[in-house]
Order: C-alpha cells, then sequence, then structure tokens
C-alpha cells in the first residue's frame, strides 16, 4: 500500500507545480498603465485646480444677492441686532463696488475680495441729518463695521464679514 501512496503522491506534486506557474502574475498591460496614470491625474485636478475656483466663488457670491443688515458690532466689539426702522443695505456689484443704505444715508465704498479676505475702503456717504439718534448711531457703527471687515463667510443664507481678529463685525441675510 505504501508503493500506490508513493507512485499517487509524486503525481500530485507535479500537478500543484503545474498550478503554481498557471497563477504567475502576469505583466500589466501598457492600456492599464495609461488608464491608470490618467485617472490619477484625474484626482489630481479635481483636487487641486479645483480649490482657487472655490475661493473665487465667496467674491462672486456675494455679488448675487442684495444683503440685508441682521447685526453689527458695536463700540465694544458686542453683536447688536438691527432694531426695526429703515434697514441697512449691502449691493456688492461686479465692478468691486458695494453700496446701500446706513438706515438713513446712501453710501458706496470699493472692495476687493481674494479668497476669504475682503477689504473695503472708507464709504462716501450723502449726509442727510435723521431725527433718529439711534437710526445715526447705527449707521455710523455700520460703516465703521465695513472699513473693519478683512474676513467674509457667505452661506445659502447669510454673509458674515469679521474683523482682523476673527470677531463678527457684520452679519447679512439675503434680501
Amino acid at each position: 500500500m505504501n508503493d500506490d501512496l508513493q507512485e499517487v503522491l509524486p503525481d500530485m506534486e507535479d500537478t500543484e507545480k503545474d498550478r503554481a506557474s498557471d497563477i504567475r502574475p502576469q505583466p500589466l498591460s501598457r492600456s492599464f498603465i495609461i488608464a491608470l496614470a490618467l485617472v490619477g491625474l484625474l484626482v489630481l485636478l479635481i483636487l487641486f485646480v479645483n480649490i482657487p475656483g472655490i475661493r473665487a466663488s465667496a467674491g462672486v457670491s456675494i455679488t448675487r444677492s442684495d444683503w440685508i443688515l441682521q447685526s453689527y458690532a458695536d463700540t465694544t466689539g458686542t453683536l447688536v441686532p438691527v432694531g426695526s426702522g429703515t434697514p441697512v443695505t449691502a449691493i456688492f456689484d461686479s465692478n468691486a463696488s458695494v453700496s446701500g443704505s446706513g438706515g438713513c444715508n446712501s453710501y458706496r465704498a470699493n472692495y476687493t475680495v481674494r479668497d476669504f479676505s475682503i477689504s473695503i475702503s472708507p464709504p462716501l456717504s450723502t449726509t442727510i441729518f435723521c431725527h433718529d439718534p439711534d437710526v445715526m448711531h447705527r449707521e455710523s457703527a455700520y460703516l465703521n463695521d465695513l472699513v473693519q471687515a478683512e474676513e467674509l463667510r457667505i452661506s445659502e443664507s447669510d454673509l458674515r464679514l469679521y474683523d482682523g481678529s476673527g470677531k463678527p463685525v457684520l452679519v447679512f441675510v439675503k434680501g
């Protein structure tokens, strides 16, 4: 019986060797390597080339809506909700100009946006005297906060401007 086993075992070993030679890794085809390289390039393009497009969209997005002031930073830096009365507005146009109503007077200023940074020049405004001292105080604080703005964040429903220390100074909602 041992002889029978010995006769079968060598045949089994040869069969296993044949199977092992069939499983050897085949070299990758040239077209597969090219396809893999193109997929890698596509991923890199999506990740790195699209980032400036996302950043640029913040500057474009502020021009797509009129904005109504919801809250502003008072002289202590605390966000104060805008009271009732004449709305304070901001319209950022594609010519790098922002204009609107401060609640009593009209104003206009130039602005620049780079990535998520914003710089607004001191606004020029009309000099109409408002009888309500609260409206005049709010308008003065608003125009001052515009100049303090250095950073912006925009969402589907609001626009937030922050000062250099990262504190919010103006919060707008879409008009």
